[in-house]
């Protein structure tokens, strides 16, 4: 079974990371930032660290002591996640960034995402990242555009320019089964894993 760390003073949220992780991951419990940095100086192998934003006094520092232990996958969580805030921090290299109630099922799929090498955002971050950064950007066309039907174009297109499924299915008068099973067929063909990494392929 593989293991976790989990890192928070908070028992609510321990005992909710716990609960979740139970029967999928072995999680090590850890309070003292100290005692993080030298259980990962033993540990050799490749480990998601869970940490709760607020147990920590300063993020910065505790990020880029963090990098010095490339075996660590960092993920970190706030029970009041900020856009802007979080947006800080995606350079200090995280590879996710969540609310620390997520549910268990998006919680298993974070881990399993993040061990496969992707980042995992939460939706309103992934939004924002993407208006702030794609928006004002000429769209070139990538070659994948022409695997697409025109409604999977005019989708792709809506999801670079920051739309979210909901405004999708408004805009095109379609369920939202049907956005979601449109992008997945898009993130398909353009060989991508999130909305983040299609709406790059746009710069």
């Amino acid at each position: 079974m593989k293991k976790v760390i989990i890192f928070t003073n908070m028992s609510s949220i321990k005992r909710h990371w716990q609960s979740a992780l139970n029967n999928s991951y072995e999680t090590v419990s850890i309070e003292d930032f100290d005692e993080l940095l030298k259980y990962l100086a033993k540990y050799g192998d490749r480990i998601s660290v869970m940490i709760d934003e607020m147990s920590i006094q300063n993020i910065e520092y505790a990020l880029k002591k963090l990098k010095e232990h490339p075996n660590a996958v960092t993920l970190l969580f706030n029970s009041v996640p900020e856009v802007y805030h979080a947006s800080t921090l995606l350079g200090s290299g995280i590879k996710g960034y969540e609310n620390s109630y997520i549910n268990k099922e998006n919680l298993l799929n974070m881990l399993s995402s993040v061990e496969y090498g992707n980042n995992w955002l939460f939706a309103d971050l992934t939004y924002f990242i993407i208006n702030k950064y794609m928006q004002n950007k000429r769209k070139d066309e990538p070659e994948f555009i022409s695997l697409l039907t025109e409604k999977e174009k005019d989708i792709a297109l809506m999801i670079a320019e920051g739309l979210n499924n909901k405004e999708i299915a408004q805009r095109e008068k379609i369920a939202l089964s049907t956005v979601k099973g449109h992008i997945h067929h898009i993130f398909e063909k353009a060989n991508v894993t999130d909305r983040i990494s299609l709406a790059l392929k746009f710069k």
